[in-house]
Parts: C-alpha cells; sequence; structure tokens
C-alpha cells in the first residue's frame, strides 16, 4: 500500500511538471518579440547594404522584430527626433541610431529617447570642433585609423622624394567622422613629402567632378565620402582623374566594382555587416536585462588594393557585400 502511495505521488509530480513546461512553452510562444527600431539616413541607398544585411541577420538569431525607418537624408537632429518620436508611439522597446549632424545631437538623443535604451552605429555623435566622446555605446569604424592608413599607404606608394600634393573630398555635413579621418591623415603625412593642396565638403546635389576639375591639379585625390567617390571612380581611366590617382573609403558593391576594374587604387572598407550584427545583439542584452551596459567599439576595417580581391584573407569580410 505504501508503495502505491510513492508511485501515486510520483507521477502527480510528473505530471505537474509536464504540465507547468507545456503551459510555460504556449506562454512563450504568444510572447512578441521586442521592437527595435534602426534610424539610420537614406535607409534605402546602396552604401548600407553590408550594414542592413547584419542587422537582419543578427534580429533573426536574436528574436528581435526590427523596424528599419524609410528615411531620407537627416540633415539636423530634428529630422531624427521626429523619426523616434513616432516609434515610441508604436510602444518600441530600443533604437540603433546613426546619430545626426549637429552639436546638439547628444543633448537631444538622451531626452528624447528618455529609458528607452539605444545604441549608436557608423559614428559618435558630432560633440565639438575639435571632436570628442559622447560617453554613449557605439560601434563604428576607427575613423582616426582610417584616415591614418590612407595617409601611410598613400606615403608608400609615392615611392619618390619630391614634393606632392593631395586634394581632400569630405562627406557633406561636419560629423565626428569627419574630423577623425582628417586628424588620422594629417597627422601621417606630417612632415613627409606630402602636402594638402585643398579640401572640399561634398553635397550630394552637386557634381563632383566639376568641383574637382575646377580644382587646383593635385597628385593624389583623398576622397572621404562614398558618393564622390563612385562618382569620380567611374570616370576615372586605371585609378587616375584628372591627373590624380584616388585613394578612397567606401561602403558601397559599386565602390568594391570600380576597385576590381581599376579605377580606384586603394580602397578601404569598414566592416558595415558587423556594425550591424553586433548593435542588435547588444540592444537585444539591453532590452532583455535592464542591468545589463551596452558595450561600444571599433570594428575592423580593411586596405584593399585590387589585387587583395581574391585572396583567401577576405573571403568572409566581402561575403557581407554579396
Amino acid at each position: 500500500m505504501k508503495k502505491n502511495k510513492i508511485a501515486f505521488l510520483i507521477a502527480e509530480i510528473l505530471l505537474c511538471v509536464m504540465a507547468i513546461f507545456f503551459i510555460t512553452k504556449i506562454f512563450d510562444q504568444n510572447t512578441p518579440e521586442k521592437k527595435v527600431a534602426v534610424i539610420i539616413p537614406n535607409s534605402g541607398d546602396k552604401n548600407w547594404e553590408a550594414l542592413i544585411k547584419g542587422l537582419k541577420d543578427s534580429a533573426k538569431a536574436n528574436e528581435i522584430h526590427l523596424i528599419i525607418c524609410n528615411t531620407d537624408d537627416i540633415e539636423e537632429v530634428e529630422d531624427e527626433i521626429e523619426l523616434i518620436n513616432e516609434q515610441k508611439q508604436n510602444n518600441i522597446d530600443g533604437f540603433i541610431i546613426c546619430p545626426a549632424p549637429g552639436s546638439d545631437t547628444r543633448t537631444q538623443l538622451k531626452n528624447v529617447c528618455g529609458k528607452i535604451p539605444f545604441m549608436l552605429i557608423t559614428e559618435d555623435v558630432f560633440v565639438s570642433g575639435n571632436g570628442g566622446e559622447s560617453g554613449y555605446p557605439v560601434i563604428k569604424p576607427n575613423h582616426y585609423n582610417i584616415g591614418y592608413e590612407i595617409g601611410k599607404r598613400l606615403i608608400a606608394d609615392s615611392g619618390e622624394k619630391e614634393n606632392k600634393k593631395a586634394g581632400i573630398v569630405f562627406a557633406q555635413y561636419a560629423k565626428e567622422e569627419t574630423i577623425d579621418k582628417y586628424k588620422g591623415f594629417c597627422d601621417a603625412i606630417e612632415g613627409t613629402n606630402i602636402d594638402i593642396g585643398w579640401t572640399y565638403n561634398g553635397k550630394m546635389e552637386q557634381d563632383i567632378c566639376d568641383i574637382v576639375n575646377g580644382k587646383d591639379k593635385v597628385d593624389y585625390l583623398v576622397i572621404m565620402d562614398n558618393y564622390s567617390l563612385d562618382d569620380l571612380g567611374e570616370k576615372s581611366d586605371n585609378g587616375i582623374y584628372n591627373g590624380a590617382q584616388i585613394y578612397g573609403i567606401g561602403n558601397s558593391m559599386k565602390s568594391l566594382n570600380l576597385l576590381q576594374h581599376g579605377n580606384v587604387k586603394c580602397l578601404i572598407i569598414p566592416d558595415g555587416y558587423e556594425i550591424g550584427y553586433n548593435s542588435v545583439k547588444e540592444i537585444s542584452k539591453k532590452i532583455n536585462n535592464s542591468f545589463y551596459t551596452m558595450k561600444g567599439y571599433d570594428v575592423e576595417s580593411k586596405e584593399l588594393y585590387q589585387n587583395d580581391l581574391f585572396s583567401n584573407e577576405i573571403e568572409r569580410f566581402l561575403y557581407s557585400y554579396e
């Protein structure tokens, strides 16, 4: 009789455990995925191909419902605030943001997001004319190192003692990445035979080829704006435009094609896929654990010449651009 009671109790316990297990599963299935909104300028642009692939792959792996906001150019922080407020109405759980240009962005982002966690991508907010860190978590390329590396590559390739001049084309807006890239480049060429002939902030509505044609001739064009790089690269002859060899920073498949066909001498390309993938991973950890501190860091960038494109070393790196 005692053995029957013990067997009965064991059976009851097993049934309770199974019931709890199935009830938990049912509730898990009915729990909606956490929603994360991504705000980047010109969200349909070719420059975001690898980054968006990383975002989507990570969202699937981390069970995040990703909302990539349909945007045009974001010229100032007010444009970004409007997008954030729209998504807050959708009960968003977190934001991944490419910060808008402007010195007010740091304060405004904190105010508008409030208690909703946000992660910055591609660059930190613009702090001041001399640069600086915002203190927010940001996953980005090391823009200073990119500028420095372009300078070193240019010096190594020149191989001559006579003075050379470089023309620099920046992106349209004054942003943190612009300051860092330019500082890195200047530090690299300091005390060498390379001088800066002129600088120009690229504008999307202007023909960069006409602008460069109107400038003094230089030996090198250092293009820190992807749009300008693609336009000048298309019209170059064996990597030379208006007598100048082209060195550039690219984020798109088109930039890689230009390098492959010899339209660009040297290309530095950041790992956009990793930026996208790990930004979702970090914000997911924060959403699921409010005590978690999100981590920002610098991602790898690759310096490529035409003959590097098919090496085993960069096979995985270029996969994200397919």
